[in-house]
């Protein structure tokens, strides 16, 4: 019994975190040391365009945000691969006492095809369709069809990454 109210505590508790939308997205981390926060910045995004396109970079916020790259990616099918693409973003955070963080995730990602158009209502034949086919899939352009399935996560590249920054800022030291 004792067991059962604990389990239901639990399952109610991710429940109300899971509606309350908490993030609950980790991040591999490291250590950069007693490095000025403007230095480290700009050396984290030299090091992250040498693996990513950089989409966006603030150095008010320390977020840097790449682009998605295009990857290869191991069969997943029967009779064929789904494409499969990496999206990167990484963080640089000065915590009290001036010691500076470098945050990175690295997410693999497989394109999944999903049907966007609504069920039309059986009709009978000589019934006149309402609207026209172009009505129905105008607006939709062939990016706005694709849909990316988040399937893990590259923990080598998000190393590498670090390393290299490390590397980086302390030769500057």
């Amino acid at each position: 019994m004792m067991r059962q109210t604990t389990r239901l505590r639990w399952i109610l508790l991710a429940g109300a975190l899971g509606a309350a939308g908490c993030n609950m997205e980790q991040y591999r981390s490291q250590p950069l040391g007693q490095v000025p926060y403007p230095e480290a910045f700009q050396a984290a995004r030299t090091v992250f365009s040498q693996y990513f396109p950089v989409a966006s970079a603030d150095p008010q916020t320390g977020k840097i945000i790449g682009r998605p790259k295009l990857v290869e990616a191991a069969p997943d099918r029967l009779l064929g691969v789904t494409p499969a693409r990496q999206v990167a973003k990484m963080r640089i955070r000065e915590k009290k006492g001036g010691q500076v963080f470098a945050e990175v995730r690295v997410d693999v990602q497989r394109q999944d095809v999903e049907a966007f158009g609504a069920m039309r209502p059986v009709t009978v034949d000589n019934e006149l369709p309402s609207r026209t086919p172009a009505q129905d899939v105008a607006p939709i352009s062939a990016e706005q069809n694709q849909a990316w399935q988040t399937t893990g996560r590259d923990a080598a590249k998000e190393r590498d990454i670090l390393m290299d920054l490390l590397r980086r800022v302390s030769e500057k030291s």
